[in-house]
């Protein structure tokens, strides 16, 4: 009987599903639901229950050896509890001890807490491109996904390593840095983009529309992807002089308009000498990260850090 395990990459917006086999092999269609990430804990619980049970029911034959979860920070990964709060994402989940709420509606199909596993999202999207995209075999790679918030990570070697290695800033996250008038995250993210919008168009887009009325030739909203896109480079610029990546890879909901806002940032690595890549497939690669890493049930080869 075939192992394997149940991934969900809990994004703000969606939460993707997929059942992944221990060689990193997807198994089910990556399956998109809202995230519903404003609702209250009972009623989360119950979401993630429904999700889990969904994947079970196309996996008939296999035996579950457990389920991983990918969830943006801040987050007690080792115990699986939430500590997101005010972000406008999941605020009923904080401080709710996930493995033990989910394994107890989950009782049925023999799973218990210690079968549930935990990871950053961004740390399990890094892992998948270390080992299966383009930032394979790069000494030094970032990592930057730009959706909800902006979440971070940094690899060595197809490792993520963390905070002690010269030029990662505290538990590898950038989006608390203080950023013109507020943080990175208020700026790279979706509603840095509508707050731009709204500042320059006088209504809030976010990036499907806005690259809707740019491609139809709009010079405004041309302008504000460039806008967009300086504010991208500014944020990330201290980070790479620190951190010296040979490799950038910019994932998240917002690579579908990366032509309309990258070439400020991509002008920067160029002169630098970094390799700048924009993912194929986020919630792929995520989802083969997330199903590979050291505290899974198969023994996964990648160091990853308790955040």
């Amino acid at each position: 009987m075939q192992r394997v395990v149940i991934c969900l990459d809990v994004g703000g917006t969606q939460i993707k599903a997929a059942t992944v086999n221990e060689h990193g092999g997807i198994l089910t269609p990556i399956r998109l639901v809202d995230a519903c990430a404003g609702l209250a804990s009972e009623q989360l619980l119950d979401h993630f229950t429904k999700i889990i049970r969904e994947q079970v029911s196309l996996s008939p034959d296999m035996k579950i050896a457990g389920v991983h979860m990918a969830f943006p920070g801040p987050f007690d990964y080792q115990h699986g509890i939430s500590l997101m709060r005010g972000l406008d994402k999941f605020d009923g989940l904080y401080g709710v001890d996930l493995p033990h709420e989910l394994s107890g509606r989950l009782k049925i199909l023999g799973l218990t807490a210690k079968d549930f596993r935990f990871i950053n999202d961004v740390h399990a999207f890094a892992l998948g491109e270390m080992r299966y995209g383009k930032a394979a075999g790069a000494p030094k790679a970032m990592f930057i996904c730009i959706g909800t918030g902006c979440g971070s990570a940094f690899g060595i070697n197809g490792s993520v390593t963390d905070e002690r290695t010269p030029g990662v800033p505290r538990q590898g996250y950038i989006y608390p840095t203080a950023f013109l008038d507020g943080c990175v995250d208020d700026y790279l993210s979706k509603r840095g983009l509508m707050n731009l919008t709204r500042e320059l168009l006088g209504v809030p887009l976010d990036g499907k529309q806005l690259a809707q009325l740019a491609q139809s030739g709009d010079r405004r909203a041309a302008d504000c992807f460039q806008v967009f896109g300086e504010r991208v480079r500014d944020a990330l610029v201290p980070f790479l002089h620190s951190y010296r990546p040979d490799c950038l890879c910019i994932g998240g909901q917002i690579t579908k308009s990366a032509s309309l806002f990258l070439n400020p940032l991509a002008a920067f690595c160029h002169a630098q000498h970094i390799n700048l890549y924009v993912t194929d497939n986020t919630s792929q690669m995520t989802i083969m990260g997330l199903a590979d890493f050291e505290q899974s049930g198969f023994g996964g080869k990648h160091n990853e850090p308790s955040c």
